[in-house]
């Protein structure tokens, strides 16, 4: 059922916004209501709802005038920075989407190592100005269009440099958070005065688990419009490179190293994994396998299909492989982590393979990837327009991971795949990522699928692979929490009841 928003409510946000600021013109609600993408495979079109308005606030007054106008006339509201995927959209109806593009700012504090930035800052965004000053921010797996914000505050944090720059979650300092009432909540030493931004634990409330949860809570807690996030030493350089897109000439980095390894069973890969967590010498990993190597490797489809039928990357990389970065001090530090790094490798049966095996493609896909982290998205949405996956997907530890969790989504992966209702790109083509120089880590298990072909059957392998995870007591869903029932309902309960006090 279409909706309307009422002419009061509309007078309103006008008065508050500007005319050019709040629409409900419906071309641009059309814009607003549909998207291809993360999530659209695995949910389906049921959870897309077209808004009543949309409005673009340019400073937290503003933010804070549409949370008491929403409230004011019961309406919903969802804030977005980027648009990733298709929670950033109206889940329900009745709706105001916020789109924070006019929210752009950011702050580099060189001396203490972080960057202040507002919604729409992106990390790319971020990444090119701190590295100028020889820092460099964590980069969401999502990559350099996602926004640092909306990654710390409101969203899974995760990339393949976590082993480096940590979860995003865990970098988040200071907050400028405005909930539902239209109140400006301040976190961390912000909310002392004259104290700044520098700390996220105190003299301040320490209220970072409530505003995010474990996954984050998607925009449904209030509008997060600043935050202080933690930024790592970058060596050298800014990173630069040349060209056109997709595939750019990157410059040759000194004191850098970087390569593929690709080990010949999941027991040894895990075991490699334990031992380079703890070296800490790594500052860029990922896993990928064939299927998301070729969808990065070609430029259309045709080319992908050529690619498949050639079969070339399947015998190499069938089982999975990983990219491994290392960007050192100095000349001294390099050779160090590079004979430790050909060490473990060697001592767990893994290969080591130059990054160019595959010619100049596949070096620029493992250096954009270990400095930009750009091909993990068009690995995910080629050959088709949606992107889902076989449960679960978690944070575990390694071994959890490989020796529960994997074996879970591959099962279930084949399955759905043998009977055309997700493609048939590989039964492995899992994304996994270290988080900081430990034995946890981040796994996912990708598939593609085209929502509108007729067996088409993406949500069916969410449920399976859940169902299968609750019986086995593995974390699901981004989790760590033991997969039952019981436990869910508890995680779920107190969600509930922040929103309910956040939210009346």
């Amino acid at each position: 059922m279409s909706q309307t928003i009422p002419e009061g409510a509309y007078n309103e946000f006008v008065e508050a916004l500007g005319e050019d600021n709040f629409s409900t013109d419906p071309g641009i609600l059309e814009t607003y209501t549909y998207m291809n993408g993360l999530g659209q495979g695995g949910l389906g079109i049921q959870w897309v709802h077209r808004p009543v308005g949309v409005a673009l606030p340019g400073s937290v007054e503003e933010v804070q005038a549409i949370m008491k106008i929403c409230a004011k006339y019961k309406l919903r509201f969802k804030a977005h920075s980027t648009a990733w995927w298709v929670q950033a959209l109206a889940t329900k109806t009745n709706c105001v989407i916020l789109d924070m593009r006019r929210m752009n700012n950011l702050e580099i504090n060189t001396r203490d190592s972080f960057a202040i930035t507002e919604s729409y800052v992106t990390a790319g965004e971020t990444q090119v100005e701190t590295m100028k000053h020889g820092l460099n921010p964590h980069l969401v797996g999502a990559g350099p269009n996602a926004s640092n914000l909306a990654s710390g505050t409101s969203m899974q944090g995760t990339g393949g440099s976590s082993i480096r720059t940590s979860m995003q979650e865990r970098n988040v300092l200071g907050v400028e958070w405005v909930t539902p009432k239209g109140e400006v909540l301040k976190l961390g030493s912000l909310n002392s005065p004259n104290a700044g931004w520098f700390c996220g634990d105190g003299p301040g409330p320490s209220l970072r688990g409530m505003m995010r949860g474990a996954s984050g809570n998607m925009g449904d807690n209030g509008v997060f419009t600043k935050v202080a996030l933690k930024l790592y030493p970058w060596h050298g350089e800014p990173y630069e490179c040349d060209g056109t897109p997709p595939f750019f000439d990157s410059n040759e980095r000194p004191n850098s190293y970087l390569r593929y390894v690709v080990w010949d069973n999941y027991d040894n890969e895990a075991d490699a994994l334990l031992r380079l967590g703890e070296a800490e010498i790594i500052d860029y990993n990922n896993r990928w396998a064939a299927g998301a190597f070729t969808s990065a490797m070609s430029i259309t489809n045709e080319e992908y299909l050529e690619m498949v039928e050639k079969g070339e990357f399947k015998e190499k990389f069938g089982d999975g492989y990983w990219t491994f970065f290392i960007n050192a001090a100095s000349e001294r530090a390099l050779d160090y982590k590079i004979k430790a790094f050909k060490k473990i490798v060697s001592e767990t049966g893994g290969v080591i393979y130059d990054t160019t095996v595959f010619g100049k493609r596949s070096h620029e896909i493992a250096m954009q990837n270990a400095v930009r982290a750009v091909w993990i998205g068009k690995a995910a949405y080629m050959p088709t327009s949606a992107n889902t996956g076989t449960v679960p997907f978690s944070y575990e530890t390694i071994d959890q991971g490989y020796k529960h969790a994997l074996p879970i989504s591959l099962d279930v992966k084949e399955e759905y795949a043998s009977q055309d209702k997700i493609l048939n790109e590989g039964r492995d083509n899992c994304y996994v990522c270290i988080d900081e120089d430990g034995h946890y880590m981040h796994i996912e298990h990708a598939c593609l699928v085209e929502m509108w072909e007729p067996k088409a059957e993406p949500t069916g392998a969410c449920i399976k692979g859940a169902a299968r995870a609750i019986e086995k007591g593995v974390g699901f869903f981004y989790c760590s929490l033991p997969g039952s029932p019981k436990d869910l309902i508890i995680y779920t309960q107190y969600s509930s009841q922040i929103q309910k006090l956040l939210n009346p």
